[in-house]
This record gives C-alpha cells, sequence and structure tokens, in this order.
C-alpha cells in the first residue's frame, strides 16, 4: 500500500502538467478507476463492519480519492505504535493455568505455542483501543461470538506478536470470548484477564457477569 501511495503521490505532483495527465491511456485510466472502485467497496465493507466516501472527476481527483482512501486504510490495518513484549516463562504460564484449574469447570486446555508473550495491561489496554474486532458486524454461525474470539486472538498474535491470548469455549453459558495473560515486568507479577472481543470489555475473573461468563463447563485454547 505504501508503494501504491508513494508512486500516485509521485504521479500527482507531476499531474500539475497538462501533457502528463493526458498521457494516461484509456486501459490506465480504466485501472485507475477500478482500483478506485475496489477501494470505495473496502472501505463501504469496514464502515458497516463486516471487514469506507464516493469519489467523482477526473483522473486527478480519483488518484486524489485513492491516495486518501490508502491513507485511511493504512492507518486501519497498520499499528501507529509498536509494543515490547515481555516473554513469559513455563512456571509463570503453568502456575496461571493452575490458577484457572482451581477455580473449576476446566475441562482441559490446548496449547498452540511453546513459548509465550505479553506485555503489560496498561499497553494490552491500549491495543484493544485500537484493534477493531468489536466493530465487525454479529453473523450468526459466519461471524458470531466464536469468531469474534478467535479473530481478536488472530491479529493481536499477528500485529503485536502477543500471543499469551487464549479462547475460552464457555459450553456452560453458550459463549465464547478471551482471556489474557498479563505481566507487571516492574514487580514481576502475572495475572489474567477475561475480555469480550465483542465490546472491549476488560474484567477479572471476580468482576465477570456469571451469566455470559459462566465457566462451569469450559476449554481453553491458547
Amino acid at each position: 500500500m505504501k508503494t501504491l501511495i508513494n508512486w500516485l503521490c509521485k504521479i500527482i505532483c507531476r499531474g500539475e502538467s497538462t501533457q502528463y495527465t493526458a498521457s494516461f491511456t484509456e486501459e490506465e485510466a480504466k485501472r485507475i478507476y477500478d482500483t478506485r472502485q475496489k477501494l470505495r467497496q473496502w472501505l463501504q465493507l469496514a464502515e458497516a463492519g463486516v471487514i469506507g466516501a464516493p469519489a467523482q472527476g477526473d483522473i486527478k481527483s480519483a488518484i486524489m480519492d485513492i491516495v486518501d482512501v490508502g491513507g485511511k486504510l493504512y492507518e486501519w490495518y497498520i499499528p501507529p505504535f509498536t509494543v515490547n513484549t515481555i516473554t513469559l516463562s513455563e512456571q509463570e504460564l503453568q502456575s496461571t493455568i493452575r490458577d484457572l484449574q482451581s477455580k473449576g469447570g476446566m475441562q482441559g486446555w490446548l496449547r498452540l505455542d511453546g513459548t509465550y508473550y505479553t506485555t503489560d495491561l496498561e499497553t494490552f489496554k491500549k491495543i484493544v483501543e485500537w484493534d477493531w474486532t468489536d466493530t465487525r458486524k454479529y453473523l450468526i454461525d459466519k461471524f458470531d461470538c466464536d469468531k469474534f474470539a478467535f479473530y481478536f486472538k488472530s491479529r493481536i498474535t499477528i500485529d503485536f506478536h502477543v500471543n499469551a491470548v487464549g479462547v475460552i469455549l464457555d459450553y456452560s453459558a453458550g459463549h465464547a470470548y478471551n482471556l489474557v495473560i498479563i505481566k507487571d515486568p516492574s514487580i514481576g507479577k502475572t495475572s489474567w484477564y477475561l475480555l469480550e472481543p465483542q465490546s472491549d470489555s476488560i474484567f477479572t475473573y471476580e468482576q465477570r457477569d456469571k451469566r455470559l461468563y459462566t465457566m462451569e463447563n469450559y476449554y481453553l485454547i491458547l
């Protein structure tokens, strides 16, 4: 996307020349408009929460529209900050699992990675605020609670390399949501929180609404 924007900016700067503007062939013009249409559809889907403004005018205005849309998409998909991850020791991971098991309800857990990386709570809240999983449109069976939970886990791992985010399949509540293991490097303390990916709500086990987060019969995928 950045390459496309840079290329378009070069065209726009030189586009003040009538000669250069007129050098677009019919095929090139069609490619520009087709690209704009695809970006428009992409933005409309994003604004609808499925995955954002109409544009009219000559080639130059079309290019300007593409640049504007490209900038918005870049802001939406490229994190505006970086996260310094913290490695969880095996002892810290197992301690978290034992704490979960001590509360009852866990029928088993599936481990996906060898080493887990996390961050502090304030940074994680910043990540959640930036992430747009909660804006997705709820679709029964197609994009419902378990998809929200898996989608959030995947995005956070891919974008920030924070993979200490699990998915809880809570059969007792008929719901799915996330669990995140957090570490405070200043005191070396590890704790865990529940996250509702549909609303960005972060809360402790004690703070949970037992109707939605029953945790009497669940599986954890981490």
